[in-house]
């Protein structure tokens, strides 16, 4: 039977893990999507696939009378489109869809897709306080939250305090045949602008707990010993200052390179030969599966999102288990740059991502299952 399911969304950039899965639900469902941000590339998309979206259009300052519009705001949505099942993603969404459940009959599942990593060194109070007191009042008001992998799980049990039977995991699940191919004009650019043996990719948001400071002096001291290699970092963030700081007191300006944030990511994963993704804390890293697909060797963390459940050491990836991980990732690089690991490697894991992270009736039945 049909129902009219509510997607409930705070930016309007495109996510194709959530693209896949509104895809797949609107071939049964009545699907609407609802932002809080106006018309972007995420609703284009929508629009070019035949699947309703609408957004708020609200600009409101004052905090506590922005909670009130947007609630109002979505209960009234509800009752005019008779929605049966809210699935809302991400606060302040989930904090407008937990105080409006209380007026509605529709059914509601709250998506989580973080975990504050940094609450396991300095506690609770490290948290912003907006996020902390927001983060508090939807765990303590939902029913059900959905996370994408253990550590998300996990770390709101362990360090949060929240209940393990609101809390269940399914992972995201991917279209993998929406993504641009690489353009291999723009590629060959990007070796030729780099010319290396070994191009080395670092693509995630510049902030502490990526951890982009831990392995610089690692690839500095390659680069001085004579290592042919090239660094692009791409994306921006708080610790950009200090990343370039470091690159200009070694004087490493010709090998490793602050390039931005790119919208043609697959580009420079294509034109890369390793991925070195060092971060302390993911929900499930998109960018780890898109290297997946192109066949690429990655260096991951043990224990952070949801590697430890796909990756096998030395077999589709390299898993670093944090208790020597400097010592780890410097072998590895040099175990790389030398040829030193399994051929298959970059096979195994496109094989391991496509399997696991497809749709497929398996993939499909754990989303299918929210809707009860």
């Amino acid at each position: 039977m049909r129902k009219n399911l509510l997607i409930y969304f705070p930016p309007n950039k495109r996510t194709v893990a959530l693209e896949t899965v509104i895809l797949e639900m609107a071939k049964h469902h009545n699907v609407k999507v609802l932002t809080l941000a106006e018309k972007g590339d995420f609703h284009n998309y929508l629009e070019t696939m035949g699947v309703e979206f609408y957004y708020t259009g609200i600009n409101e300052f004052n905090p506590i009378k922005r909670v009130i519009k947007q609630t109002l705001f979505l209960l009234k949505f509800c009752r005019v489109n008779k929605i049966e099942v809210i699935w809302s993603h991400l606060h302040p969404c989930n904090l407008y869809t937990v105080i409006a459940q209380f007026f509605i009959s529709a059914k509601v599942v709250i998506f989580r897709h973080h975990f504050h990593a940094q609450i396991k060194e300095t506690g609770i109070k490290g948290i912003n306080r907006n996020e902390r007191w927001m983060e508090k009042i939807i765990s303590l008001l939902a029913s059900r939250i959905v996370v994408p992998s253990r550590e998300v799980y996990y770390g709101m049990v362990n360090y949060e305090g929240i209940s393990k039977d609101k809390i269940e995991i399914v992972p995201y699940i991917y279209n993998f045949t929406t993504y641009a191919k690489p353009d291999l004009r723009f590629v060959e650019e990007i070796q030729k602008n780099f010319p290396c043996k070994i191009r080395i990719l670092i693509a995630m948001r510049m902030i502490k707990l990526k951890r982009h400071m831990i392995v610089l002096p690692i690839l500095n001291r390659l680069i001085r010993e004579g290592y042919d290699i090239q660094v692009l970092l791409l994306d921006d963030g708080e610790e950009k200052n200090n990343i370039a700081q470091y690159i200009i007191e070694n004087e490493l300006s010709k090998r490793v390179h602050i390039l931005g944030y790119k919208k043609n990511i697959i580009d420079y994963l294509a034109a890369s030969d390793l991925i070195l993704h060092p971060s302390s804390t993911e929900a499930s890293s998109s960018l780890i599966k898109e290297a997946g697909m192109l066949e690429k060797i990655v260096i991951v963390n043990e224990g952070v999102g949801d590697f430890s459940d796909y990756i096998e050491n030395g077999v589709n990836g390299f898993l670093v288990n944090g208790k020597n991980e400097l010592e780890e990732y410097e072998s590895i690089i040099r175990s790389v740059y030398i040829g030193n690991f399994n051929e298959c490697i970059g096979e195994n894991l496109y094989n391991t991502v496509h399997n696991k992270f497809s749709v497929s009736e398996r993939t499909r039945r754990m989303y299918f299952d929210l809707l009860d």
